[in-house]
C-alpha cells in the first residue's frame, strides 16, 4: 500500500512534481486557506518566484494540485480494489476494505476533495473541475465494477456506493469512527444479497 495515497513519491525529479507534492501535503495536513505560497515554496526547496513560475496564482496551484491527486488517488484506489480478489462481486465489497485501512492510517484527515469543497465554497473557483471530475471518476468506477459484476442496474448500485463511500469518509473523520468503512461494507452487502434474492 502506497505510503499516502495522495502522493507521489516516485516521482521528485522534476521541480513541478515537488511542488505539487509540497502542495498536496501542506494543503491536506494543515488545510488550502491555512497554507501559503511562501510554505509551499520552503516545503518544496525552491523559491516562491519558483511557484509563481509555475502557477500565476495560489488558486491555479490548488486547482492542478487536485487533478494531480485525483490521477494518484484514483491509480492507488483502483489497484487495492482489483488486487485484493478476482471476484467480481467481491471487488464491489473490497471498495470498503481498501476505505477501512486509509481510514486506520495516522496521517487520515479525510477526502481532499470533500474538504476543497467546503473550504473553497465557491462553485467558480478553478479547482472546483478538479473536484467533480475525482467524484464522477469514481462514480463511472463504481459502475463499471457493478457492470462486471452482473448487476441489472449498474448506475443504482454505483448511486449507492457513491453514498455510502462518502458517508463513511465523512463519518470517520469527523466522528473519529474507524469502523465506518466496515459498518459501510455491511450495509454494501446487504444490498447486495437483496438483490441476489429480488433476482
Amino acid at each position: 500500500m502506497r505510503a499516502n495515497p495522495y502522493e507521489d513519491r516516485e516521482s521528485q525529479t522534476s521541480t513541478n512534481t515537488r511542488i505539487l507534492n509540497a502542495a498536496a501535503r501542506l494543503f491536506y495536513r494543515k488545510g488550502i486557506r491555512a497554507v501559503s505560497v511562501d510554505e509551499v515554496a520552503a516545503e518544496a526547496s525552491v523559491t516562491k518566484v519558483t511557484v509563481y513560475k509555475h502557477y500565476r496564482a495560489k488558486d491555479e496551484l490548488i486547482a492542478a494540485c487536485l487533478h494531480a491527486l485525483d490521477e494518484r488517488f484514483f491509480s492507488w484506489f483502483a489497484h487495492e480494489v482489483e488486487a485484493s480478489t478476482d471476484d467480481p462481486r467481491g471487488r464491489l465489497l473490497a471498495v470498503f476494505d481498501v476505505l477501512d485501512l486509509w481510514f486506520r492510517r495516522r496521517d487520515f484527515r479525510g477526502c481532499a476533495f470533500i474538504n476543497a469543497t467546503v473550504e473553497l465554497a465557491s462553485p467558480r473557483h478553478p479547482a472546483g473541475a478538479a473536484v467533480t471530475a475525482h467524484k464522477t471518476r469514481c462514480r463511472q468506477y463504481f459502475r463499471a465494477l457493478a457492470e462486471a459484476a452482473g448487476s441489472e442496474d449498474p448506475d443504482l448500485i454505483s448511486d449507492q456506493w457513491m453514498l455510502l463511500t462518502e458517508g463513511a469518509t465523512i463519518t470517520a473523520l469527523v466522528e473519529g469512527d474507524l469502523t465506518a468503512a466496515r459498518k459501510a461494507r455491511a450495509g454494501a452487502g446487504a444490498i447486495l444479497q437483496g438483490l441476489r434474492a429480488a433476482a
